[in-house]
């Protein structure tokens, strides 16, 4: 199984926050290993990308001083780092454009991980709220969130 963090956008209302949620799966990223530049590009991630030009572009002119082989051994390994990290770097990105941190989900797939998510808000949608309606420990209905009985404690358990 696999685990999902979910993110909502800075928005007014709850409903337009839950509807254009994003989950982000955690783990290791083939694309972002085979095509490190087409990943950066493809989730927007300018700076990184920038910085991966600066590693390859520092690469390039010290092919005098290290083998072809060594070379291509740096380039692979920091390619293993980009896709072992991918997940992170979106995080990092979602966090400084204001996405809030909605949950954790565990499941076999997305799909499952969006059922097992919104799921767990239906079964007691009074009790429920997302982490940016809260103010200082206190739900915005007036419930502490610990009192919260109807979502399991379990990460992707269901009922």
């Amino acid at each position: 199984m696999q685990s999902y963090t979910v993110h909502t956008p800075p928005s007014s209302s709850e409903d337009e926050r839950l509807s254009k949620a994003i989950f982000v799966r955690d783990g290791f990223h083939l694309v972002a290993l085979i095509a490190p530049p087409l990943w950066l590009l493809w989730y927007r991630q300018w700076l990184g990308l920038v910085l991966y030009i600066a590693v390859l572009t520092v690469l390039d002119f010290s092919t005098e001083i290290a083998s072809f082989w060594t070379l291509s051994i740096i380039n692979f390994l920091f390619g293993i780092g980009i896709a072992l990290e991918a997940s992170t770097l979106r995080r990092w990105r979602l966090n400084a454009n204001g996405w809030q941190l909605a949950g954790v989900v565990t499941a076999y797939d997305l799909e499952d991980a969006e059922e097992r998510f919104f799921a767990g808000l239906k079964t007691d949608r009074n009790s429920w709220t997302l982490p940016g309606r809260m103010t200082s420990g206190i739900a915005s209905n007036g419930t502490s969130p610990t009192t919260r009985q109807s979502v399991p404690s379990i990460i992707g358990y269901q009922q």
